[in-house]
């Protein structure tokens, strides 16, 4: 067991975690939910799904990153997440906000809390893995 008081935060971050974090958020969720957006033809379920995924597939991500680290990373998946979530909301931010009716700020909340929840998550299973 460590005696550092902050495990989770580490300086400076670990950037191709942050980069590789960001690229699957690109790949792993804009692109889902852009090709169910355009493929939709104005259907609620397709809608619905493409709602859904848009914090369960933040939370996937960052729980992925967390598993996936040597080392804990629970911060560079919450900077990761964030700086999508700003990419997003300068790009998209009329339809992905309104599909939750959150305002800017509230949806940023809800996003870091995701993320670190998550990111938390994988860090617990990888050493669940590593103990066995």
């Amino acid at each position: 067991m460590t005696t550092e008081p902050y495990p989770w935060i580490a300086f400076p971050p670990d950037w191709r975690w942050i980069t590789v974090g960001f690229c699957y958020c690109v790949l792993g969720h804009l692109l889902p939910i852009s090709v169910l957006e355009i493929f939709s033809g104005g259907h609620d379920f397709i809608h619905m799904v493409s709602v859904v995924w848009s914090l369960g597939g933040l939370a996937a991500i960052a729980l992925f990153v967390g598993y996936r680290s040597r080392n804990v990373t629970v911060f560079e998946a919450v900077i990761a997440c964030a700086a999508y979530a700003l990419m997003m909301d300068g790009a998209v931010a009329n339809k992905w906000t309104d599909a939750w009716r959150l305002t800017g700020f509230r949806w940023m909340i809800v996003i870091l809390a995701v993320s670190i929840v998550s990111a938390v998550a994988g860090e617990v299973l990888q050493s669940m893995r590593k103990r066995t």
